[in-house]
């Protein structure tokens, strides 16, 4: 076999494993979805109100008790990646919460 030959195969070898390789990450990667905005009209204009916020934290869902905080109160067990992507798109955007209730309440939604 010619060395040209050769070097054509071994270069298309090489796409192909590169293209694969990129389908595969995308794959386990999840996609950030864009929050409907209908979804999120319920949440906006409470923020100032809000008792605690919901965002993301390592990974996992965090209770933090205000919009600008750097530490969260709790880190929960609920990973990121788990949630649907509705739901993930809106704890990467902060969920405000109001109260201790509220709180519990969509803490057991975004778990189950």
């Amino acid at each position: 076999m010619g060395l040209k030959l050769r070097a054509a195969l071994l270069s298309c070898l090489a796409a192909t494993a590169a293209y694969t390789g990129v389908k595969a990450y995308r794959s386990i990667v999840p996609a950030v979805e864009e929050v409907p905005e209908e979804v999120y009209a319920s949440f906006e204009g409470r923020e100032d109100s809000a008792e605690f916020f919901l965002r993301p934290c390592d990974g996992f869902v965090a209770v933090y008790e205000g919009r600008r905080e750097k530490t969260p109160v709790s880190v929960t067990d609920i990973e990121i990646a788990n949630l649907r992507g509705t739901d993930r798109a809106l704890v990467q955007k902060g969920i405000p919460v109001e109260n201790r209730r509220e709180l519990l309440r969509l803490l057991e939604d975004l778990g189950s």
